[in-house]
This record gives C-alpha cells, structure tokens and sequence, in this order.
C-alpha cells in the first residue's frame, strides 16, 4: 500500500503545464476557483441552518428566515450579496447573521489555497478533490456541532460516500493500480482511525459511564481518513484530541463536561492539508535521529 503517493510529487508539473505560471493564467484560474469556492460556501451555509432542522435541501427555494421572502438570484450571489445589501433582507432588512458572509468567504480563500499548495509543491492533482471536499465537510459538521452539538448523519455518510467516489474514479490519488484496490486502502484509511476513537468512546462508557464524544465524530473522522489517507486519518486524531483536551480542560464549565469535537477535528485536518508535507518531513528525522 503506497500511502506515501499522496504526499510525493506528482509524475509531471501540472502546475506549470497548465501556464500557471504566467500571471494572466493564475489570475483568471484563481478567480473561478475562488468562485466556485464562495458558492460552495453558499450552499454549506444552507446545509448548516437546514440540515439540523431536518428541512430539505432542494424542495424549498433560498428565502429569508424572518419574512419568508424568496431571495432573488442576483440577491443570492455569494459573498458579491452580502455586501451590496450591507448584509441585511431586501424586503425587511433584517440583518443577516455575518457567518453567511464569513462561511462563504473562507470556503473561498481555503479553496484557492489549497489548489495553489498542491501546484507548488507539484502534489498529485487528483488529491485536490479529496482535499476541497474535506474542507467542505469539516467546516460545515464543525459549525453545526458547535452551535447545535451534533453531526448530522446527512453530513458525515454523504462525505464518506463522495470519497469513496472520487475513490473510485481516481485510484491513482492512492498508487494503486486497480479500482478496488483503491478502494480497500480508502476504506482501511477511514475504518483504523476511527476505530480507535470508537474503542475509546465505548472505553469510556464502560469505565465512566458517561460519553465525552458522540458517534458522531467518529463518522466523520471516518470520512476524513477516506478524504486524506491513513497517515493523515491518524494525525487529525491525535491533533483533535490534543487540542480538545486542552480547550475542555479550559472551558469544562461553558459545555457542562462535553466539548464539541468537530471543529478540532476540522483543526486537525486543515494543519494536514497545508502542512503534511512537513509534519511528514519532521517525523521522518525525529525517526532517524533514533
């Protein structure tokens, strides 16, 4: 199993073949791409108030939750809206919540960053897919568990079924030379990380008789293990639980004992995304100086 084919360079220079380079062709790349970025922001932003309320995603057209207006589409233009109406309903100018505004506008700039870190470093191409939709994913489970303390199973299985997709349409992200070989690795990739929070949560059921971490977040670490490979599975464990431990030991009173584990999570899996490369680098010299 060539896990180490998600971290390596790619068989050619993508970044350059395809002129970005040239400054007249990153430009006009970077745009749509931070485009397409702003409007998955916009659709998360519709998964994080729907989804917990059990309201469709496509059934009801985008309105404004104190009227009840339909938002026109030229008043639903990601990010370019918010501004223009200074973040306030047409119709009763009530005043959006600045998440919508700040949602879309990060799923942007992380959309652009990473296609740019995966250009620089002359990674692979194909794990650009895995790595937006992971931001995609995390990102919106995090803000949901932060505001209503769970993680819809909407989320978590339709990530783990778009990763075992891109899976399947591209194994070489995995060095594997057969779709189903890909697909065991993803699958092995997603199941060990979140085995061990499994056996720890039910570790601490057994012991304790109280849950510290919901089921929850081990789908959704099931899904980030597809998204970015078992080394990387296991680093946004043991980050999460890391940085969650600190900020529970900090603010065990604000949550009553239970910390949302999502955003560390999200935490965990954005620091590998940018940053595998050298956390990779360090732990390969810590081994050798060994």
């Amino acid at each position: 199993m060539n896990w180490q084919m998600w971290y390596q360079h790619a068989p050619y220079d993508w970044f350059s073949r395809f002129g970005m380079i040239y400054p007249a062709v990153w430009i006009f790349v970077f745009f749509w791409v931070f485009a397409m970025g702003a409007c998955f922001g916009s659709f998360l932003n519709v998964c994080i108030w729907r989804i917990p309320r059990k309201e469709s995603l496509s059934k009801t057209a985008s309105h404004c939750t104190t009227c009840g207006t339909a938002i026109r589409w030229f008043d639903n233009l990601p990010i370019i809206s918010y501004l223009i109406l200074q973040g306030k309903c047409r119709h009763c100018r009530t005043p959006y919540s600045p998440s919508y505004f700040f949602v879309e506008l990060t799923c942007a700039v992380l959309f652009v960053l990473t296609v740019l870190k995966s250009g620089l470093l002359k990674q692979y191409i194909g794990i650009i897919p895995f790595q937006l939709s992971a931001i995609f994913f995390t990102l919106g489970c995090a803000l949901i568990d932060v505001k209503h303390r769970i993680i819809p199973d909407k989320m978590s299985f339709s990530a783990i079924a778009i990763g075992l997709l891109f899976t399947l349409l591209m194994p070489q992200a995995w060095g594997a030379d057969s779709r189903l070989s890909a697909l065991l690795i993803a699958v092995i990739s997603g199941v060990i990380p979140a085995g061990i929070l499994a056996l720890f949560i039910l570790t601490c059921q057994l012991l304790w008789k109280r849950t510290v971490i919901g089921w929850g977040d081990v789908k959704l670490l099931l899904a980030i293990g597809i998204f970015l490979g078992l080394p990387g599975g296991i680093f946004v464990l043991l980050c999460g639980a890391f940085t969650g431990c600190i900020y529970g030991l900090a603010a065990i009173r604000k949550w009553n004992g239970v910390v949302p584990f999502a955003p560390f999570l999200t935490f965990g899996t954005l620091l590998w995304i940018f940053f595998s490369k050298y956390i990779l680098d360090a732990y390969y010299k810590f081994c050798i100086s060994w």
